[in-house]
């Protein structure tokens, strides 16, 4: 029988305060200090959910708890990427994927599933699908595993998946270190620089917009393609200040934001806008993900910069108190 940890998270009826400041540095009290996040997603009750290299840490604006493996059930203290769908948490780490349903924790490897591999990439949700992006292999998971691309199934050159999107349509975009690839019912396409005008081969994100465009980031400039054919964004044609694009967020206001390791820069759809912040200037910036209330987590070599042009923000949401059991 699994012994159980009840976390509680007591959340205020008004909302948290906003900073007066654009941007915040996380303080030393923070168990984020010189840790690189990997992943930042929001469950329904306001709770931030944030993956990191060394263990899962949950924030609801003022308190701050560290799951790893030492106090729950979690596969890896490397976390690589968190989705989260209604009450269900997908958690994918370098040790397998754990589920999180309601306050049930359950762990899928290689020797209990049809996993082809523990070291979980990408985790996207589509019409009740699971969609997983391994280093062996594209996964769909509905009632089980089932591996739908991969060297072994397809003869492809590379199933070691970095990046993962759906558009419109269901295509499913997976993006590797030697190419591009498209998926849907068994049919597939890979692109590189020699068969299309990709700009780089090694394909570290990708992003579909309201419109069904993809937005493909590599690491010698930005790619997008859409219905009318290709387009290309670098150093020379852009206001990227690097063509090395480490991350891609969409978030809620159908805006695109851009992480380059000399700055961020955002996307409305009409417009381009560079992110002029000092400390930018000191900074490496690694990555950039956005929480459910527009918040900006930019990771740099030595801080975390919290950034809302409205205001650092956490809000009540509809239940007063957070609370999950911890498995372990």
């Amino acid at each position: 029988m699994k012994n159980c940890i009840l976390i509680l998270f007591i959340i205020p009826t008004y909302l948290f305060p906003q900073t007066n400041s654009k941007n915040l540095f996380l303080d030393k009290n923070s168990p984020l200090l010189e840790k690189s996040i990997t992943a930042i997603a929001t469950d329904e009750a306001g709770l931030n959910w944030i993956g990191t290299l060394d263990g899962l840490i949950c924030y609801n604006g003022k308190r701050w708890f560290t799951l790893n493996t030492e106090n729950s059930i979690l596969p890896s203290n490397k976390i690589l990427c968190i989705e989260i769908e209604n009450s269900t948490k997908y958690i994918g780490t370098t040790g397998g994927l754990l589920v999180i349903k309601n306050n049930d924790w359950e762990v899928f490897t290689t020797t209990n599933s049809r996993l082809p591999s523990n070291k979980i990439r990408k985790v996207k949700i589509s019409k009740g699908v699971v969609w997983i992006a391994t280093s062996s292999g594209l996964v769909s998971y509905k009632n089980n595993f089932k591996v739908m691309l991969s060297k072994i199934k397809n003869s492809i050159i590379d199933d070691d998946f970095i990046a993962l999107s759906i558009d419109n349509s269901e295509m499913i975009w997976v993006g590797t270190n030697n190419g591009l690839y498209s998926y849907k019912d068994d049919i597939w396409r890979v692109f590189t620089t020699q068969n299309s005008q990709l700009p780089n081969n090694h394909i570290w994100s990708i992003v579909v917009d309201s419109e069904g465009s993809k937005w493909i980031g590599t690491r010698n400039g930005l790619a997008v393609i859409t219905d009318e054919g290709w387009q290309l964004f670098n150093k020379k044609n852009s206001l990227l200040e690097s063509n090395r694009i480490n991350s891609i967020v969409r978030d809620d206001y159908d805006r695109l934001w851009f992480c380059t390791e000399k700055g961020v820069i955002s996307y409305d759809g009409y417009s381009w806008e560079k992110k002029k912040m000092k400390t930018f200037k000191k900074e490496v910036i690694t990555s950039l993900f956005i929480d459910k209330f527009d918040n900006k987590w930019i990771s740099t070599l030595s801080n975390i910069i919290l950034f809302n042009s409205e205001g650092v923000e956490f809000k009540k949401n509809i239940i007063i108190e957070n609370r999950f059991i911890v498995s372990r």
